[in-house]
C-alpha cells in the first residue's frame, strides 16, 4: 500500500511544482487556497509513511528527486506465499465420539440396532446403529434392579401384595394378599420377568412408582447416560428408551454387581409365600442353557420385548481368558432370533479375537 501511495504523492507533486511554477494558475482559486492550508489534491502535506514535505518555491526538478529518494526507502509489502508442499501432512483431528459414524467390523445383523462391547478397551468392536434410541421393555427391570439395591430395606423384609402391584402382560404368578420375601420379588423380576413382581419390589422400598422413577433417572444421569430414559419402573411403557451402546455399557456395570449377577444366572427360582403357596419361575433367557459352550461363558442378561420394541437382549459374556463382552440386541423380529443373533455376535467376537 506505500508504493500506490508514493506514486501518488509524486504525480501530486509534478501539478503541484507545475502549478506554481506557472504563477499558481494551473490550479483553481479555491484549490490552490486549500493546498495553502495543507491539502494537496486530498494528500496531506505531511505524509507520515515517508514524511514527505512539499516546500512552495522548491525547485522542481529537486523535487521530484526528492521524493523518488524518499521512496527507495519505503519498505516493501510482504509478498503472498505459495503452499509449501514439501511439509509433513497434518492429520485431521480425531471424531470425540468414540466409533459414532464407522463399525469396526462387518456383520449383518438382522435386527434394528445391536453391538459389541469389548470390555477390555471399552470400544464397540461391532455396532449397528448404535446411538439411535429405542424402546427397551423389560430391560427396563435391570436399571429397576440397580436401582433398588440403595433402597432395599432388607431381603428377608416380607411385603404384602397390593392391587396397585397387579401389572399386566405375561403369566401371572403373583396375586393381592401373598406374603413374601423381598429377595423373592427381586429374583421373580430378573428371572421371570415378572410384572407384578417389579412393581410390588419398587414398591417395598416405601417409595411410589413415579418418586422411585426419579430415582433411575438420577442414576442414569450420574453414570453419563446421556440417551437413557425411564418412564415406568416395569418397562411396558414406549417412552423407556436407551441406545445400543448405552445399554452395553449400563449392562457391563449392573451384571458387576453380585446380587444382580446371581439372579441374572439363576436358571428357575422357587418360593414359598408366607401363606404356603409354592411359587415358581423359569428365566426368559434360554441362553442360559446354552452356555457354558466350548470355553465361553455367559455372565447374565435380561430379555424385553413389547410391540414397540420387538424382541431385545442385552447379555455379557466371558472367555477362558478372561475377555469378557456385552452384546446387545435391539428389534429382533422373533423371540427366537434374538437368541441366535446374539450367539453370533458371541462367535463375531471370540472368532475374530487374537
Amino acid at each position: 500500500m506505500f508504493i500506490p501511495a508514493a506514486i501518488s504523492l509524486i504525480i501530486s507533486t509534478i501539478f503541484l511544482n507545475i502549478g506554481l511554477l506557472m504563477g499558481g494558475h494551473f490550479l483553481a482559486p479555491n484549490a490552490i487556497s486549500s493546498a495553502k492550508a495543507g491539502l494537496v489534491l486530498g494528500v496531506s502535506e505531511y505524509q507520515a509513511a515517508g514524511k514527505i514535505m512539499v516546500e512552495e518555491g522548491n525547485n522542481f526538478n529537486q523535487a521530484i528527486v526528492k521524493v523518488i529518494e524518499d521512496a527507495k526507502l519505503l519498505p516493501l509489502p510482504p509478498l503472498p506465499q505459495l503452499p509449501q508442499f514439501n511439509l509433513p501432512m497434518q492429520k485431521l483431528p480425531l471424531n470425540q465420539v468414540k466409533e459414532a459414524v464407522a463399525e469396526t467390523i462387518d456383520f449383518d445383523l438382522a435386527a434394528e440396532n445391536g453391538a459389541i462391547l469389548d470390555c477390555q478397551n471399552y470400544n464397540l468392536f461391532f455396532s449397528k446403529r448404535p446411538d439411535r434410541t429405542w424402546p427397551i421393555a423389560s430391560i427396563t427391570k435391570l436399571f429397576t434392579a440397580y436401582t433398588f439395591l440403595d433402597y432395599n430395606p432388607g431381603w428377608e423384609t416380607i411385603y404384602q401384595i397390593k392391587a396397585e402391584d397387579k401389572r399386566e402382560g405375561g403369566k401371572i404368578y403373583l396375586f393381592t394378599g401373598d406374603r413374601v420375601k423381598v429377595k423373592d420379588l427381586f429374583y421373580f423380576s430378573l428371572v421371570g420377568s415378572d410384572n407384578t413382581a417389579t412393581a410390588a419390589l419398587v414398591s417395598s422400598t416405601g417409595l411410589t412408582e413415579e418418586e422411585f422413577v426419579v430415582k433411575v433417572n438420577d442414576k442414569i444421569k450420574g453414570l453419563g447416560l446421556k440417551n437413557t430414559r425411564i418412564v415406568d419402573a416395569v418397562g411396558l411403557r414406549d417412552e423407556n428408551v436407551s441406545t445400543a451402546r448405552e445399554i452395553a455399557q449400563f449392562a457391563d456395570i449392573a451384571l458387576g454387581e453380585e446380587k444382580i449377577n446371581r439372579a441374572a444366572l439363576t436358571k428357575k427360582y422357587e418360593f414359598t409365600t408366607e401363606q404356603g403357596r409354592k411359587k415358581s419361575i423359569v428365566s426368559t433367557n434360554e441362553l442360559l442353557n446354552i452356555f457354558p459352550e466350548q470355553d465361553i461363558s455367559m455372565l447374565g442378561g435380561k430379555t424385553g420385548h413389547i410391540n414397540s420394541s420387538g424382541y431385545c437382549l442385552v447379555g455379557k459374556f466371558k472367555n477362558a481368558n478372561g475377555q469378557a463382552i456385552v452384546t446387545v440386541v435391539l428389534g429382533a423380529d422373533s423371540e427366537a432370533s434374538r437368541f441366535g443373533l446374539t450367539k453370533k455376535l458371541v462367535d463375531l467376537y471370540y472368532n475374530n479375537k487374537p
